[in-house]
């Protein structure tokens, strides 16, 4: 075994050194990224050298620590790469939320005093809220790599957003099932008094009146239960009644396996189950191991595993960030899509930065909205006019115990506002 494994780390030592010739040169070729390797990427600097600093707001400590580490990781490996900017050197000074609004406010009062030209983070909705006033009053552009509650972007003018927002996220599984699945027998079940995955429903119900019409009925049965075992029976025995062939649910990793093994014994396995983000986290996939003829789908950036995405959205950089990513932490350590998300967030800064040829705030986020189809790790990146990405979503599955890419949407999806209203064209319904 040990031999095996020197082996392993040998042939790779070897062939890093190849494939990154390879991808510089992808990189070198591809208009957007024509001078990238020249402006980012640079030999060691000296202490004389000019610095600027970019501010890392993550939780590294309570609740939300695990994802705050993930994000964390994926910035430092971005850095790594790409550690200077037109001769400047970046620094990145990294504080703690504690995954609390008091952690919160009084670290990113400390990290607006230390006037960073841009900052990154955070994880966890509620911090990510209590940043935005702080940014605004400083004038200093930040990204939060994966929170959606669409507030933060909304309520700000200096916050961006890297990850799709739920309404996003559900506007692409309705496209999936209805589409690419071509599915007229739709089931939505939800938790009774459980407002977490309401945007997500909008955005899944408003793209499938577009596509259906609303006198072609797609979704044919709404409920809302308690997670209990009768009321999972229940349920599932109407699902079974009206031949339902795609089935949206979200609950944990725990009622979804009471779920998933009272679905096989009814014999289920014919409906593909739409979920949530959270189904891509580890807790999740190590269940699904005891549901392997379940096919499940969920919003998920899937970056690791994206080598038979044949769309635009897959780019050089993607390959680049799994080579890296493996180097620098391992082969067992499998990236989350918030580290990618967060790595993301990194080059998009310092491309903004570049750009604006200036450290004012104003002037980075303005360079900001100017992206339109920057390449990166996750994907192609242009903003709206409140900081939301708008682009294609990637929807992933689960193959060998990973999170796998099983659908990119054609259309490229737009966040709505709160107070948008549901007044809806019907689109073609052909596939």
């Amino acid at each position: 075994m040990a031999d095996k494994k020197t082996t392993k780390i040998l042939i790779r030592k070897l062939l890093l050194p190849a494939i990154m010739v390879l991808v510089a040169f992808a990189l070198s070729a591809c208009s957007t990224w024509s001078s990238f390797r020249q402006t980012f990427i640079s030999e060691p600097q000296s202490e004389t050298d000019p610095t600027i600093t970019i501010g890392v707001i993550e939780p590294q400590s309570g609740r939300y620590a695990s994802k705050g580490k993930d994000e964390i990781k994926g910035i430092e490996l971005a850095n790594s790469i790409y550690n200077n900017v037109d001769g400047y050197k970046v620094n990145l000074v990294k504080v703690d939320t504690q995954s609390t609004v008091a952690g919160t406010e009084t670290a990113i009062k400390a990290l607006t005093e230390m006037h960073p030209v841009a900052i990154i983070g955070s994880a966890g909705e509620a911090s990510s809220l209590t940043i935005g006033e702080y940014v605004d009053e400083a004038q200093i552009p930040a990204i939060t790599p994966a929170a959606t509650n669409p507030l933060i972007t909304q309520n700000s003018s200096f916050y961006f957003r890297a990850c799709v927002t739920e309404s996003q996220m559900g506007d692409g599984l309705a496209e999936y099932a209805a589409k690419q699945l071509g599915s007229r027998r739709i089931a939505v079940v939800s938790l009774k008094n459980d407002s977490s995955t309401s945007a997500l429903l909008d955005g899944f119900n408003r793209r499938i009146k577009r596509i259906a019409g609303k006198r072609n009925r797609a979704v044919l049965m709404t409920k809302e239960i308690l997670p209990v075992e009768d009321e999972m029976r229940s349920v599932l025995t109407e699902i079974r009644r009206n031949r339902i062939e795609v089935c949206f649910v979200s609950m944990g990793s725990e009622e979804m396996d009471v779920f998933f093994t009272k679905a096989e014994e009814m014999g289920l396995e014919n409906v593909t189950f739409l979920g949530t983000r959270s189904w891509g986290e580890p807790a999740f996939i190590s269940m699904m191991e005891k549901h392997k003829n379940i096919k499940v789908v969920f919003p998920y950036e899937s970056v690791l595993t994206k080598n038979d995405d044949t769309s635009d959205t897959y780019t050089e950089e993607a390959q680049r960030f799994q080579i890296e990513y493996a180097n620098r932490y391992g082969d067992d350590d499998t990236p989350t899509d918030n580290a990618a998300l967060a790595y993301d967030s990194y080059l998009l800064l310092i491309n903004a930065f570049h750009n604006a040829k200036s450290t004012e705030g104003a002037d980075i986020r303005a360079a900001m909205m100017e992206f339109n189809g920057l390449k990166c790790a996750t994907g192609l990146f242009t903003f709206d006019e409140t900081g939301n990405v708008v682009r294609s979503v990637t929807l992933s599955t689960i193959k060998d115990g990973k999170p796998v890419t099983e659908y990119v949407t054609k259309r490229e999806a737009e966040a709505q506002e709160l107070e948008d209203l549901e007044n809806v064209v019907p689109e073609d319904s052909g596939n």
